[in-house]
C-alpha cells in the first residue's frame, strides 16, 4: 500500500555517449524522460530525420507481418508467452537488417502485383460481362458502326417494346433487326439499315427506349474475344497462385521480421526520449523522474557507461506533480488495474490497492455465491494465469482466480453447488434471507469504516491529526456507537452522543461566526442519511447472490423435466445443463465484477481517494512480439 517516492533526475553528459546512456536506461526501465523546451537550443534535426525513417520502417515491417501472419505455420496460441530474445539474437537481427528488409521489399512487390492483378481482373471481368450477351453474333465487333450509305448497330431494347419497334422498323424502309440474346427484360439485337433512314431509326430508338452498345477497341467477334478474356483470367489465377505459394514460403521469415520490428521499436523509443533532451554540439542535458530506491543503482550504471557524466537527484518542488508508481506485493499488484480503471492516484495521496483487494474479492464471491461455479471459474482463470504470469491477460486471470476462490468459500457457506443444495448450509439466502441481508449490510459497514480510516490515515500522514479526529474520528464514534446500542445501550449511547457533539462542534469550524459554525455542524450531522443510503447499496450483494442460486435452480428443474423424456431427453438435458449453467456463470461473474468495482469506486473511494495522478511511464523494453531476456 505505497506510492513510490520519486526523485527528479538531472543528467549532464557528452553527446557522443547519449545513445549508450539511453540504452542503459531502457534496460533498467526506471527513468521517465521529461520534455524540455529551450528556444536557445535548436532541435536535433538529425535525430528527427532518423526517427521519421524508423517510423516508416516499422510501418513497413508491421504491414509485412500482417500480410504473412495468416500463413504462419507456427502460430502462437492465445495463452502462449512470446519467445525470448537475448543480446545475441538482437545483435544478429541488427546485422541481418538488410536481408530482412529484402523480405519486406519482396512482400511489398507481391502486394503491388496483387493490386495490379485485381485491377486487370476487374477490367477483364467487366469486359467479359459486356461481351457475353453478344457471343452468338458472328459479326466482327470492329465492323459495327455507320458509314455514309449504311449503319450496323448492336442495340439493347426493352422486351415489351419489341413488337411495336419491329413493325415501325419494317415500315420505315430498308432496315431490319435480328435477335442475338436476352438478358432479363432486355433484348440484345443487331440492327442494319440504309443510311438514308438513319434519322428515322434514331427517332424510333428514342421513342422505344433502345440504346446503342459501343465496343471501343475490340477486334474480331464476341466469341473470339470471350475466349481471349477467359485465357487472360486463367493466367491471372495462375500468377496469383504462384504469388500465394511464394508468400507461404516468405512466412518462414516471420520470426526475423517480428524480432527486427521490436528491435526497431526499441530504438524508436530511445530516439523519442532523446528528442526530449536539450542538446548542444558536444553535450546534452536530460531531466526525468526516477523512483528514489533506484537512484543509486541508476547512477552507478550510467557512470559505468560514461564516467564523465554528472547526475543529480532532487526532491520534487511543492508545485510539481511527479508521476505515480504503485508498489505492492505481487498478490496485490494485479488489483492495481482496478484502481487505474477509476483513476491514477495523486502522487501525494494514498494507494488503496492493499485495503481494497480483500473487500473486492469478498464482494465478488458473495455475488456469484455458487461454489461449483467458483471451482470452474477459479480453475480456468488459474490455468490462464499459470500460462501468462503477470503479462497481458495474466493479471486479470489472477483477479478472477481470487474471485473464484472467494466464490467457493461463500458458495460453501450458502450451500450452493451448481444450483443445488446438497447439505444444510450455514446461511440459506432463500430461507434465511434476512440473516444474509444483515450480513451484507455488516460487511458494507466494515467497508465504509475502512474508507474512513483510510481518510484519517491520510490526514495523519500529512501531519494533521486533529483533522483526522474532527472529520473522521467523531463520525466513526457515531457509526460504531449506534449499532453498539443493540449490544450495550449505555456504552453505545455514550459513544454515539460524544461523536455527535464532536461533529456538531467541529464540522463548521471553517465557517464564519457562531451561527455559521453551528449551522455547519447541524448540516454535517444531517449527512448521516448519506451513510444510511450507502449501507443500502450493499444489499446488491444479497440480491445478486440470490439471483445466481435461483437461476441455477431453474436450470436444474428444466433439465430434470427433459431427463424424463427418454434418450432424446437425456441429450437435451445435458445440453441445457452445460449451456445454461455456463451462461449463468458468465453473466453473473460479469455482473459481480462490475458491481464489485462499483462499490469500490463509489462507496469506498468516495471517502478518501484523491485522483488526478499520471502513471509512471519509463523508457523501457516495451515490445510486441518478443520478450527481451537481458541482464538488468
Amino acid at each position: 500500500m505505497a506510492i513510490a517516492e520519486m526523485k527528479k533526475l538531472r543528467l549532464l553528459a557528452l553527446r557522443k555517449d547519449k545513445a549508450r546512456l539511453l540504452k542503459v536506461m531502457q534496460k533498467l526501465g526506471c527513468v521517465q524522460v521529461v520534455e524540455q523546451a529551450d528556444e536557445a537550443f535548436p532541435a536535433d534535426t538529425l535525430s528527427a530525420q532518423k526517427l521519421e525513417e524508423l517510423q516508416k520502417t516499422i510501418g513497413r515491417l508491421d504491414l509485412a507481418i500482417a500480410r504473412l501472419s495468416p500463413y504462419d505455420m507456427h502460430k502462437p496460441g492465445m495463452l502462449s508467452l512470446p519467445p525470448e530474445a537475448g543480446e545475441d539474437q538482437v545483435t544478429l537481427a541488427e546485422a541481418g537488417r538488410g536481408d530482412t528488409m529484402k523480405v519486406v521489399e519482396r512482400v511489398e512487390e507481391i502486394e503491388r502485383t496483387r493490386g495490379e492483378l485485381r485491377t486487370r481482373e476487374n477490367r477483364d471481368r467487366a469486359q467479359l460481362e459486356m461481351l457475353r450477351p453478344w457471343e452468338a453474333m458472328d459479326v466482327p465487333l470492329d465492323k459495327l458502326g455507320e458509314t455514309r450509305s449504311a449503319l450496323v448497330w448492336a442495340i439493347t431494347l426493352p422486351q415489351k417494346n419489341l413488337i411495336a419497334f419491329e413493325e415501325r422498323i419494317k415500315a420505315l424502309g430498308p432496315a431490319r433487326i435480328d435477335p442475338v440474346s436476352r438478358v432479363r427484360d432486355e433484348l440484345n439485337l443487331l440492327l442494319a439499315a440504309h443510311g438514308s433512314v438513319r434519322e428515322g431509326v434514331e427517332e424510333l430508338m428514342r421513342e422505344h427506349g433502345a440504346s446503342i452498345v459501343r465496343f471501343e477497341g475490340v477486334q474480331g467477334s464476341a466469341a473470339l474475344n470471350l475466349d481471349l478474356l477467359q485465357g487472360k483470367l486463367k493466367r491471372i489465377e495462375e500468377v496469383r497462385a504462384q504469388l500465394q505459394q511464394e508468400v507461404q514460403q516468405l512466412a518462414g521469415h516471420l520470426p526475423e521480421l517480428r524480432l527486427l520490428r521490436d528491435v526497431e521499436a526499441l530504438e524508436r523509443s530511445r530516439l523519442e526520449a532523446g528528442q526530449r533532451c536539450i542538446d548542444t554540439r558536444s553535450a546534452f542535458l536530460m531531466t526525468g523522474w526516477v523512483p528514489a530506491e533506484k537512484a543509486e543503482a541508476l547512477k552507478a550504471a550510467l557512470r559505468k557507461v560514461s564516467p564523465e557524466c554528472e547526475t543529480e537527484f532532487l526532491d520534487p518542488e511543492e508545485d510539481e506533480k511527479p508521476p505515480t508508481l504503485l508498489q505492492n506485493h505481487r498478490v496485490v499488484a494485479p488489483f492495481e488495474t482496478i484502481v487505474r480503471m477509476f483513476s491514477t492516484p495523486d502522487p501525494r495521496g494514498v494507494d488503496p490497492s492493499f485495503v481494497m483487494m480483500p473487500f473486492w474479492v469478498c464482494f465478488f464471491g458473495m455475488m456469484v455465491s455458487d461454489a461449483g461455479y467458483g471451482v470452474v471459474l477459479g480453475l480456468a482463470a488459474a490455468f490462464v494465469w499459470w500460462r501468462l504470469g503477470d503479462r497481458g491477460l495474466g493479471k486479470m486471470a489472477f483477479i478472477l482466480t481470487m474471485g473464484g476462490l472467494s466464490t467457493v468459500i461463500w458458495g460453501s457457506i450458502y450451500g450452493g453447488w451448481f444450483g443445488t443444495t446438497p447439505y444444510k448450509p450455514v446461511l440459506d439466502p432463500m430461507n434465511d434471507a434476512l440473516k444474509v441481508l444483515v450480513l451484507c449490510v455488516v460487511v458494507g459497514f466494515i467497508h465504509l469504516v475502512a474508507g474512513m480510516c483510510m481518510s484519517a490515515y491520510l490526514s495523519i500522514k500529512r501531519g494533521k491529526p486533529l483533522e483526522a479526529l474532527f472529520d473522521q474520528g467523531f463520525w466513526l464514534m457515531i457509526l460504531v456507537g449506534i449499532p453498539l446500542i443493540l449490544v450495550n445501550g449505555t456504552l453505545g449511547g455514550i459513544i454515539a452522543v460524544i461523536g455527535a457533539l464532536g461533529v456538531l462542534c467541529t464540522a463548521g469550524r471553517r465557517k464564519k461566526g457562531i451561527v455559521g459554525k453551528v449551522l455547519g455542524g447541524l448540516g454535517s450531522l444531517y449527512g448521516i442519511t448519506g451513510y444510511l443510503s450507502d449501507l443500502l447499496s450493499y444489499a446488491r450483494l444479497f440480491g445478486m447472490g440470490l439471483a445466481t442460486g435461483v437461476i441455477g435452480m431453474v436450470v436444474n428443474i428444466l433439465a430434470g423435466l427433459l431427463w424424463g423424456a427418454g434418450p432424446v431427453g437425456y441429450v437435451l438435458a445435458i445440453a441445457v445443463l452445460l449451456g445454461l449453467h455456463t451462461f449463468n456463470l458468465f453473466i453473473n461473474a460479469l455482473g459481480a465484477y462490475v458491481h464489485s468495482c462499483r462499490l469500490q469506486f463509489i462507496e469506498f473511494f468516495g471517502k478518501f481517494y484523491e485522483s488526478g495522478g499520471r502513471d509512471f511511464a519509463p523508457l523501457r523494453e516495451d515490445t510486441r512480439y518478443v520478450m527481451m531476456s537481458r541482464e538488468k
